[in-house]
């Protein structure tokens, strides 16, 4: 019994530790796409947006590209601030356990709303970039919906597992 109760123990230390590098290394890619300068990530998007617009409309206008463009820098806000909300209430729920969990979550949601708004704050800084409050309100929503995500499976896993 002594030896599987140590087994777990490594076990969560290995689960624990391996949560917080991806988590490290997903907050790293974040600063990195976040803090480019200003005209590399327009011309990324409009090359992208131009792509994807011609394959879509025959003879794409300039309107019709700049719409796509749009939509694109909007999904890109929404997925990875998803992904960021689902692995850092992810990364809470295996750090905090039983009752402390609703802390975690709690946690998570506020780490995810400071770099939704200082990751656009910042920008201000960075040559070619500006602060935008619907940027931030959309890293905010989708830190919102990766965390409901999170919450949403842990439930329905307890369900599952008391139904079987």
């Amino acid at each position: 019994m002594k030896g599987k109760k140590n087994k777990n123990i490594g076990l969560e230390i290995v689960v624990i530790t391996a949560s917080i590098l991806g988590l490290m290394m997903l907050l790293y890619f974040v600063m990195i796409v976040s803090f480019q300068n200003g005209t590399v990530s327009s011309d990324v998007t409009s090359r992208l947006a131009g792509q994807i617009a011609r394959r879509i409309f025959t003879q794409p206008t300039q309107d019709q590209i700049m719409t796509t463009g749009l939509m694109i820098r909007y999904g890109a806000h929404l997925l990875l601030f998803f992904v960021v909300g689902l692995v850092t209430t992810f990364v809470s729920m295996v750090i905090f356990r039983r009752y402390y969990r609703i802390l975690g979550v709690i946690g998570a949601g506020a780490v995810c709303y400071l770099l939704a708004y200082y990751t656009e704050y910042y920008k201000q800084f960075v040559e070619g970039r500006h602060f935008n409050q619907s940027d931030a309100t959309l890293n905010w929503y989708g830190s919102v919906a990766g965390i409901l995500c999170m919450v949403g499976s842990y439930f329905l896993n307890r369900l599952l597992v008391k139904l079987t």
